[in-house]
Parts: C-alpha cells; sequence; structure tokens
C-alpha cells in the first residue's frame, strides 16, 4: 500500500487551555465506550492494559492520538536512560585542557512524583562502565562518569510551585538554593521531557494509519523536543505496543535537530547537535507522551564553561529511553 505524506503543521494544533469543560468530559465518556482489536504487544511480550485500551480511538479508517482526556494531576514516573557512547571528550578549566577517548555505557535512572504543584525528584542510579579488559569474564567495570563534572547526589528533592516560580522545599543547603535559582525559568520543560506534563504540541483530530509519514519542524518540532529546538525530524507510523501496558503508536525517526541549554533535574545546561541516523519512538495513543525511544545517533555536545569545567565532545550515542508512567 502506498504511504501516506503528511506535512505535521497540519496535523498539530496547540492543546487549547480555552476548551470546555462539558466537551471534554462528553468525549472522554464516548471514548471509554470504543474498544479496538489491534496488535498490542511489545518485543519483550508486555499487553496492553484492558482498560486503557477502551480509551483508544481508532477504527478501519485508522488511530487518533489523543489530546482531549484530562490529565492526571497525581503522577509516579520513573525513567531508565541508556547511552552507548564512543568517542572524543574535551575538557577545559582555568587551569588545564585535558583531551581523551570514551567508550563505555552510562546508566541514569530517576524517581519522579507529582502531586499537583509539589514535585519530588530521586536519582536511584548514575553510573558509567566500560568494557572488560579480559575477554574471558566478559564483565563491565565500574569508573567515574568522564562526562560528569561533579559527583551527583541520591539525595531526594522537592519543588515546590509558589506562585509562577518551583522552588526547591531547603534553602538552608546551598546546592538546592541553587537548583531553585538554575531550574525554575526551565522547571516546565523539565515537567514536559519527564512525562509530569503533557506535549504543548500533538496531533490533530486527523487519523493514521500503519505507513502514514509526517515531518516535525518548526512551531511542530515542540512535540518531539523540549527547550530551544530547531531541526527537521521525519517519522513514520510502523506499528500499535504496548510500553508498560500503555497503548502506543510505534514510529521510526530520523533527520537532525540542534537544541540549546538543554537542562537536567541536577542544573546542568547542554548544548547539543544531534542526528538521529536511525530509530524507534513510541508515542501515547491516549496523551501527549513519549514513553520510549530507540536512537542510533551521532552527537556533538557542550555542557558547563560558566566559570568553571566545561567539557565538549563529539561522537556515535545509541540511546535507549524508557518510561514507567503511573497515575496514582
Amino acid at each position: 500500500m502506498k504511504s501516506r505524506f503528511i506535512t505535521l503543521p497540519l496535523l498539530v494544533i496547540a492543546l487549547a487551555g480555552c476548551d470546555k469543560a462539558k466537551n471534554l468530559a462528553n468525549e472522554a465518556a464516548s471514548a471509554v465506550k470504543e474498544r479496538i482489536n489491534s496488535p498490542a504487544n511489545t518485543s519483550s511480550g508486555t499487553s496492553v492494559d484492558p482498560e486503557l485500551q477502551k480509551l483508544v480511538h481508532q477504527n478501519a479508517e485508522g488511530v487518533i492520538f489523543r489530546k482531549d482526556l484530562p490529565f492526571p494531576s497525581r503522577l509516579k514516573v520513573r525513567t531508565t536512560l541508556r547511552r552507548e557512547i564512543s568517542g572524543r571528550l574535551f575538557q577545559t578549566s582555568a587551569i588545564d585542557h585535558k583531551a581523551e577517548t570514551v567508550k563505555g555505557t552510562q546508566i541514569t535512572i530517576r524517581k519522579l512524583e507529582r502531586d499537583g504543584g509539589r514535585v519530588s525528584h530521586t536519582l536511584e542510579q548514575a553510573s558509567f562502565s566500560v568494557p572488560s579488559v579480559d575477554k574471558k569474564d566478559g564483565v563491565a567495570k565500574l569508573i567515574t562518569d568522564p562526562l560528569k563534572q561533579v559527583a551527583q547526589s541520591n539525595k531526594p528533592v522537592e519543588f515546590h510551585l509558589t506562585g509562577k516560580n518551583w522552588k526547591t522545599n531547603d534553602h538552608s543547603e546551598f546546592r538546592t538554593a541553587a537548583l531553585s535559582q538554575q531550574l525554575s525559568p526551565v522547571f516546565e520543560d523539565l515537567l514536559v521531557e519527564n512525562a509530569l506534563s503533557p506535549r504543548r504540541m500533538w496531533f490533530s483530530k486527523r487519523r493514521l494509519k500503519v505507513g502514514d509519514e509526517i515531518v516535525a519542524s518548526g512551531e511542530s518540532l515542540p512535540m518531539l523536543l523540549t527547550g530551544d529546538a530547531t531541526g527537521s525530524l521525519k517519522l513514520k507510523l510502523e506499528s500499535f505496543e504496548a510500553v508498560e501496558g500503555h497503548p502506543c503508536g510505534v514510529f521510526s525517526i530520523k533527520g537532525n535537530y540542534t537544541r540549546k541549554q538543554f537542562p537536567d533535574f541536577e542544573g546542568v545546561f547542554t548544548d547539543e547537535d544531534v542526528t538521529i541516523e536511525s530509530g524507534k519512538i513510541w508515542l501515547s495513543l491516549i496523551h501527549p507522551l513519549i514513553l520510549r525511544q530507540e536512537f542510533n545517533t551521532i552527537q556533538t555536545f557542550k555542557t558547563g564553561g560558566q566559570g568553571g569545567l566545561s567539557a565538549h565532545g563529539q561522537g556515535t550515542v545509541k540511546v535507549s529511553l524508557l518510561c514507567s508512567w503511573k497515575p496514582l
């Protein structure tokens, strides 16, 4: 079957804050009555949650990626990011400059909870391992992460919404007090990036079938990338699968993007230029969420440089991101 090519700006409509509650309720109620029979197994054998499957809006003409259902205000999210890196790293300080070859696997696991205007963040794991020198044992060796400028803390940090600003709960400690100042301007992007808030841009109500292609660029890019980003990403709907029971559309993806001052919960900001040579991305069928990514990329990045150690790297990175998303 010949695939249809659709320009994303025609598909994407900003989430309308002025939608009437009555319309939301009516559409949500009618959606609950819908049932479909479509492939819903991941490669790991996880089947779709029957209750979530009821909310999928699909018929013989295709599927609608929903954005009309009320987004939960209480959530528990765990993100597992795995990056297999092979490249060169350059570090510069006021007194030193060094370059080294980096080849290893970085794993970052975060636990997040949101209850309205309260967000809790815990770094559960931050590790970097390199291949074993002894090929017989094959056990990777844990080392200090060469990509991190300072040691990361596993202490939970709470953020509270005060007026229009997000602030940490403990200002007696320098680290958390500094985080309030650094992250407050970009905290909404962190919420979206970590599935604690819905994506600001999403698909329209036009139905998509397997084989349909779209391009995300310009004003439609925020459906895939948060922050100050430019570029063009081409997607093709390949199948329907579940991510830990959550129904998703699986797209192949490739393209290029540049992003400036992309933050994390430790207050580290990164500039990056990324080429996605190949990959897949799992987009929720019932909320504007990205729940899984598998990319083969070529990257150039820069972190730090604000009066301290700065790092600049380039190389190939195989990225795997899994988001476990649970309403409370």
